[in-house]
């Protein structure tokens, strides 16, 4: 699946993590250009965080950054959960 950049947020894109080191996160956007996040004092002191990094480089999954910040987001694509109606047998 292909995420592209949208025309009302031009400098959120997709992009891999191919490498996590102590200060900065490594990733390819989809266009092939490689930014280099460094990372907050938060993330580098937050275990879990590091570790949930860890587990988004194995699975090879695609996160949204911010490639004019370069920074990481808390949150992903979707901005909420949509709820799903209750089907109602009669």
């Amino acid at each position: 699946m292909t995420l592209k950049e949208t025309a009302s947020q031009p400098n959120i894109v997709a992009a891999k993590i191919i490498a996590i080191s102590n200060k900065k996160v490594t990733v390819v956007t989809e266009e092939g250009h490689l930014l280099m996040i460094p990372l907050t004092k938060e993330y580098r002191q937050d275990k879990t965080m590091l570790e949930s990094l860890k587990d988004i480089l194995r699975a090879g999954i695609w996160i949204p950054v911010n490639k004019k910040l370069r920074k990481l987001f808390s949150y992903d694509w979707l901005t909420g959960p949509v709820p799903v109606p209750a089907k109602v047998n009669n």
